[in-house]
């Protein structure tokens, strides 16, 4: 099957003491993207849900392009020999990091994460919320019902008016990695129905 996808941006947690039930389709969704030629862009990391999807990645032969600092490289990436010339992009900022991903990809991927995961996410709803950048899908990957408490807070900002439908019409949440190009599809076609109505 092909994809009009070419990059596909992942955000996930890189630390190691994530829960391991979530390693296997981290791994299967690395796998995926390089089976479709899909570059997966992301923060750099060799450990936790970054790590696996990394993994997958090279499993499939697939490639990346890891966007991150100095001090997060040191941080997150124990073997940098893992990567090969041109995979890594050093900027000086988190923003600065934080953008270039925003712009790059295609598509927002969402895996199991913390703080800096929901740090990421949320910055790119924003803005795409001002403008800033155009809508794309953003697909948080819910297994073992991961992020079922944020579908929760976000029904609940919907019906106490925090929120309204064209500020959540480019989300969708799935339960496994199969289902990935189906939602983006599905979410595409919505964005392109909204935009049309303009």
């Amino acid at each position: 099957m092909k994809h009009k996808y070419k990059m596909i941006t992942v955000f996930a947690g890189a630390s190691g003491s994530i829960s391991s039930v979530h390693h296997a389709p981290m791994r299967q969704t690395g796998e995926l993207l390089a089976s479709h030629g899909i570059t997966m862009v992301y923060g750099v990391g060799d450990e936790g849900m970054m790590g696996s999807a990394f993994q997958g990645i090279r499993n499939k032969n697939g490639s990346v392009i890891g966007i991150t600092t100095p001090k997060l490289l040191e941080l997150q990436c124990r073997d940098k020999g893992v990567f090969r010339p041109g995979e890594i992009e050093i900027v000086k900022t988190l923003s600065e990091r934080k953008r270039k991903m925003f712009e790059l990809g295609d598509v927002i991927l969402v895996g199991p994460g913390g703080w800096g995961t929901m740090d990421e996410f949320a910055e790119f709803a924003v803005t795409i919320q001002t403008g800033e950048i155009p809508k794309k899908p953003m697909i948080f990957l819910n297994y073992n019902e991961f992020w079922k408490p944020l579908q929760e807070l976000i029904l609940n900002m919907l019906q106490e008016g925090t929120l309204n439908q064209d500020k959540v019409d480019f989300i969708e949440f799935i339960e496994h990695p199969d289902e990935i190009f189906e939602a983006i599809e599905k979410v595409q076609n919505r964005i392109d129905a909204n935009l049309k109505g303009f």
